[in-house]
């Protein structure tokens, strides 16, 4: 994998340790900022799953899911444009290694 420089940064190789920590930073923001929308979609369906068996009331998982929102609206686009840009790196770079078919 190759990170894409600019003026100031040549472009440089990752080595496979380097991909590798870069998989795990991007796994630990889906994890821990719900970026993922399968994440999301999962969660809004455990809050309806939990009013179903009375775990929860109504009011009570509006109010996480909206907890969850704010937490979500709290990351920086900047942050969110680079998960995106990096995943999508990411994933062309295991096409390439046929780690992912296309």
């Amino acid at each position: 994998m190759i990170l894409t420089g600019d003026a100031n940064i040549p472009a440089m190789p990752m080595t496979e340790a380097q991909v590798n920590h870069l998989r795990r930073l991007l796994a630990w923001l889906r994890c821990a900022y719900m970026l993922d929308e399968h994440m999301q979609r999962g969660f809004m369906q455990g809050a309806a799953l939990s009013v179903q068996h009375g775990v929860a009331t109504p009011e009570r998982a509006g109010e996480i899911l909206q907890q969850q929102a704010d937490k979500i609206n709290q990351v920086p686009a900047y942050v969110r444009q680079a998960h995106k840009m990096l995943s999508k790196a990411l994933l062309d770079h295991d096409r390439q290694a046929g780690v992912v078919e296309t």
